[in-house]
């Protein structure tokens, strides 16, 4: 049994939660959780509350957002007590700051996944099976504003079994448009000859969240607006094994039974990908 800790906002965290309770294997000991009484809910007072250095003392792993002040210097305190970690957001660190938390994460033997939304999403675990490479991916992604975290890590990281996510060449640029509206283009070419095509961006007239993956024999289009899969124009079943729980394949990355994915090292690699993207749209953005 895995005693686990929570600790940030309620409200992000309480999706967690109930995933958590489904799994037999693990045990919610308590929180130290942030929030506004307004946003307070029963799982608010379901769960005792502690503060973080004796919820971190009693617990195997620890799942946080992004509410704790210098959350460098608290990563480290956890993993240097050989204590796991699941970021429930993409965590606020410096390039540096990351990379020495992967050096004490390999000295502690601990695990630190990111949470990697599209990735465990049965369309792209059914990709992960089925795409053979060399592959032209086309991701257009029109519900949200432009940000890194809401855009670039979250399609950066979904590619991690289909191409990797370590392109040999990058380029980007962005149009600004009428009423805030905004569009980015960014492709990546990988070394297998693997290509993906990224549009993402503000625009009023477009809602929609669509992936197409051409490759040898193959044609797949997920449109997540939609829930509409296809492969060969054909609706993908996808089989059980499609369906996992990114929190499930944490417990079974510390169990040791796989190997660990998303981890903290995957994000330093989106990192280091997603500020050489920002300087290429600086540099040939249309202003």
């Amino acid at each position: 049994m895995l005693n686990v800790g929570l600790i940030g906002n309620t409200k992000i965290l309480e999706p967690f939660v109930l995933e958590i309770k489904k799994n037999a294997q693990i045990n919610i000991i308590g929180k130290a959780s942030v929030g506004s009484s307004e946003e307070l809910t029963g799982f608010h007072y379901s769960i005792p509350e502690f503060n973080r250095v004796e919820l971190i003392e009693r617990a195997d792993l620890i799942i946080m957002d992004n509410s704790t002040p210098m959350p460098f210097k608290f990563m480290r305190d956890i993993v240097k007590k050989s204590k796991h970690i699941f970021c429930a957001e993409y965590p606020d660190l410096t390039i540096d700051e990351c990379t020495e938390l992967n050096k004490l994460i390999n000295e502690s033997r601990s695990v630190v996944q990111v949470t990697n939304p599209y990735f465990f999403s049965p369309a792209i675990q059914w990709a992960n099976k089925n795409i053979k490479t060399p592959a032209f991916i086309d991701y257009s992604n029109f519900e949200n504003d432009v940000t890194e975290k809401k855009s670039l890590y979250p399609m950066l990281l979904m590619l991690l079994k289909v191409t990797g996510i370590s392109p040999k060449k990058i380029g980007a640029v962005t149009f600004p448009g009428y009423n805030n509206s905004k569009f980015t283009n960014v492709r990546l070419e990988f070394g297998d000859a693997s290509v993906v095509n990224l549009n993402f961006g503000k625009l009023e007239s477009l809602k929609n969240f669509k992936v197409r993956i051409y490759s040898d024999n193959q044609f797949a289009t997920f449109n997540f607006s939609k829930e509409k899969f296809l492969s060969d124009n054909k609706t993908i079943d996808f089989a059980d094994d499609c369906l996992v729980n990114e929190l499930d394949i944490f417990i079974q990355a510390i169990e040791g039974k796989i190997k660990k994915t998303s981890t903290l090292d995957d994000y330093l690699i989106a990192m280091h990908v997603t500020q050489k993207i920002n300087k290429k749209i600086a540099q040939f953005s249309i202003h």
